[in-house]
């Protein structure tokens, strides 16, 4: 099929592997979203069919080897599978007010587009002819073999173009689309929301494009922290409000709540309320609320609170047998007469 491989540039016998990486440096160069000619659409497609029709011949040829037909069928049915572009993968960081509420949020999407001051070619023209600095003017280059054409200036020592300075003659500009994505209630960290048809393109323009997936990262919090579905908060407390007990206002992401410590000793401890952790989703059942509650003594006493607190101590002391066992046993062992 000669105009097939003039069209990738091969010779006639070239082998799968050979055909394959043709097309694939080709289709980098007319693919349409890189390249903007007006004919790039059409010739990008003549490529694909030059392509499909050379590893037909191959796979119809009488005399490829069983082996190498099962692989060749392989490849298409893996070929035929992929019927869309690959997908992306990136991070979305997220707060623990919007892991409980979700609602929407605005993300920017960066993508690599032809350069729009030399059209995706890298170079871009110069008033001056400049002399070539690859072969330095002499439009030779000398290799082990002796003296070649020096292709960066088609052997005239001079060029009339150069890297283009807006791309660094790479071709490509990123190219920027603002989505906006929905969040349900109850994402945690590596959950993952999919965006259909934001992903890679396929090598085909006529194949859908891939997914663009974000894996959820919940951002680091002063005081809320995250084991499994539950959520956890330290909450100070007064250590003579954990002796008598009482109602007791808590942080949530959700809102503020109200919740009730029974009276009891003054260390730390926790209370466990159901289902006001991370909300349900997907399967999974809420998570709970975890409240640590840390004893905190009085500082700076002034002359009015160090009076009160004497005169609870002496109130305690004269039934410390009932208040304070521990300190009436070790007083009556070792402060008797």
């Amino acid at each position: 099929m000669p105009d097939a491989h003039h069209l990738l540039g091969l010779q006639p016998g070239a082998s799968r592997a050979q055909i394959k990486r043709a097309f694939r440096q080709l289709a980098m160069q007319w693919h349409p979203d890189r390249n903007p000619a007006p004919d790039a659409v059409e010739h990008f497609k003549a490529l694909r069919r030059a392509h499909d029709a050379l590893l037909e011949a191959l796979l119809e040829d009488t005399d490829a080897d069983v082996e190498t037909a099962a692989t060749a069928a392989a490849e298409r049915a893996q070929q035929r599978a992929t019927e869309r572009g690959a997908d992306r993968w990136e991070t979305l960081e997220i707060s623990f007010e919007e892991a409980f509420a979700g609602g929407a949020r605005a993300i920017c999407v960066r993508s690599p587009l032809p350069c729009a001051h030399c059209n995706g070619s890298g170079t871009e023209e110069v008033s001056v002819s400049q002399v070539c600095a690859l072969c330095h003017g002499s439009g030779r280059l000398r290799t082990a073999q002796g003296l070649v054409h020096c292709d960066a200036c088609d052997g005239r020592g001079y060029t009339r173009t150069r890297a283009c300075r807006a791309c660094g003659g790479s071709g490509e500009q990123v190219g920027e689309r603002w989505l906006e994505v929905t969040l349900p209630p109850g994402l945690v960290d590596d959950d993952t929301l999919r965006l259909a048809g934001e992903g890679e393109p396929h090598a085909d323009p006529s194949h859908p494009r891939g997914d663009l997936r974000l894996r959820v990262r919940l951002s680091p919090h002063r005081i809320f922290r995250r084991e499994g579905r539950n959520l956890v908060v330290q909450r100070p407390v007064s250590a003579l409000r954990m002796l008598v007990g009482g109602s007791l206002r808590i942080p949530h992401p959700a809102g503020m709540r109200s919740v009730t410590l029974d009276a009891g000793l003054a260390h730390c401890r926790q209370l466990r309320v159901e289902g006001a952790g991370f909300p349900a989703r997907a399967g999974r059942t809420a998570g709970d609320l975890i409240v640590e509650f840390i004893p905190m003594l009085p500082e700076a006493l002034d002359a009015r609170v160090r009076t009160l607190i004497e005169q609870l101590d002496n109130e305690l002391g004269a039934s410390a047998e009932r208040h304070l066992p521990e300190l009436a046993r070790w007083e009556a062992d070792w402060l008797t007469d």
